[in-house]
């Protein structure tokens, strides 16, 4: 399903030919490579803090994809204020040392009218929904993760990491604190993942 919220995220961005999309938190590239599978015209830049991620996004990448892999830090990113049309990122804002801050970067690098999409888990409202959604995400997926690739972590962060990420009404306030402007949110699986597409305001 993931697959499908990726290409959905990409279309949110609605870029033009030549228009310039930042996929921060990369990993290994999926958000990137699907932004130049819809908009082939478009220059897509991947940013990512690690850079065995960044191998792996390389490696999935022709040679002439026209994505750049960076390595660079989401609180600090290494480009002048103005410098995008549409920042993505899948999974990364759940990351970040201070969600504040990093709003604030992506809102600095964005052109006036730019998009910023936001892929991650949400919270379910609906109260049984709720229950069976946490019982699949706290006891099954790191269970079905460590028969199928033992002795990783990730299976145990994910859902543990969510704990302490604001559900999709308080990051969409954040999102306005920072300075955006027409948050909207966009719910799969009753709120298990969500999207959060956010403009930046234009120049009057």
């Amino acid at each position: 399903m993931h697959r499908y919220w990726k290409r959905f995220v990409v279309r949110q961005t609605g870029l033009h030919p030549e228009e310039h999309c930042l996929d921060l938190c990369c990993g290994t590239g999926d958000i990137a490579r699907e932004v130049l599978r819809q908009y082939p015209a478009s220059k897509v830049t991947g940013l990512d803090f690690s850079q065995k991620m960044l191998n792996i996004a390389k490696s999935k990448s022709s040679n002439n994809s026209g994505i750049q892999y960076l390595l660079g830090n989401a609180m600090e990113i290494p480009f002048p204020d103005t410098n995008f049309d549409a920042v993505t990122i899948g999974y990364g804002l759940r990351n970040v040392p201070n969600l504040n801050g990093c709003l604030q970067e992506i809102l600095r690098v964005l052109k006036p009218g730019g998009i910023l999409v936001s892929l991650d888990v949400g919270k379910v409202r609906l109260p049984v929904i709720k229950e069976l959604n946490n019982f699949y995400f706290f006891r099954i997926v790191p269970l079905i993760g460590n028969l199928l690739m033992p002795g990783q972590d990730m299976f145990q962060y994910l859902p543990n990491s969510s704990l302490e990420y604001p559900n999709q009404e308080s990051l969409k306030r954040l999102m306005f604190e920072a300075g955006f402007q027409q948050v909207e949110i966009h719910d799969f699986v009753f709120g298990a993942s969500t999207v959060h597409v956010a403009c930046k305001p234009t120049i009057n």
